[in-house]
């Protein structure tokens, strides 16, 4: 089975990147501080498993991400370790994520603490699990879009979530439009 030293995670700190592009890439694991991303250019779809943040801003024109808290399932033991550290980790944090500047094509970004991640409450918003519960009848009111998502969203653990329109995303504008409804419905957090 062997040990796990988390001590030794990978980690980034302190950097800025700019116009950059990735192809094939991944990161596990990782810890990731006062980054700015301004501008990403990804070959399909960047995908980040474990990572924890602290002070990222992401800015520009940013293609497909995905964030999860979950690593491969090839390794249940170092996920036993590693999600009680990223929960110690953001109990610490007082802002993970910046995405209020984020030209974002997909951003789905599980596992990040949805109340440390500044947004554009335009485009941006928080819903948490008591709440989407409690308005159950009215999540169809954003259009089938938001309905799917807020459907995943009951069906993980997750307690919360941000919602974001994509402005890169032809249909921004309806999304938008079904944003402003669910926010009216009582369904997303108040700003």
């Amino acid at each position: 089975m062997g040990k796990y030293d988390l001590s030794l995670r990978p980690r980034v700190a302190n950097m800025t990147f700019r116009n950059c592009a990735e192809t094939g890439c991944g990161l596990n694991a990782a810890i990731v501080e006062d980054v700015v991303v301004d501008g990403l250019k990804t070959s399909d779809l960047l995908q980040t498993w474990a990572v924890v943040f602290k002070h990222v801003t992401l800015k520009g024109k940013i293609d497909r991400l995905m964030f999860s808290d979950f690593l491969h399932p090839g390794f249940p033991r170092l996920q036993e370790l590693i999600a009680p550290a990223n929960s110690n980790y953001y109990a610490r944090v007082d802002w993970a994520l910046d995405i209020k500047e984020a030209e974002l094509k997909e951003l789905d970004c599980r596992g990040v603490p949805a109340r440390l991640v500044r947004r554009d409450p335009e485009t941006q918003i928080m819903v948490t699990r008591e709440r989407v519960l409690a308005s159950r009848d009215d999540i169809a009111v954003g259009g089938e879009y938001w309905h799917d998502l807020l459907k995943l969203f009951l069906e993980s653990s997750y307690a919360d979530h941000v919602l974001i329109a994509p402005r890169r995303d032809p249909q921004f504008k309806e999304f938008v439009a079904g944003l402003h409804r669910l926010r009216q419905a009582g369904v997303a957090e108040p700003d």
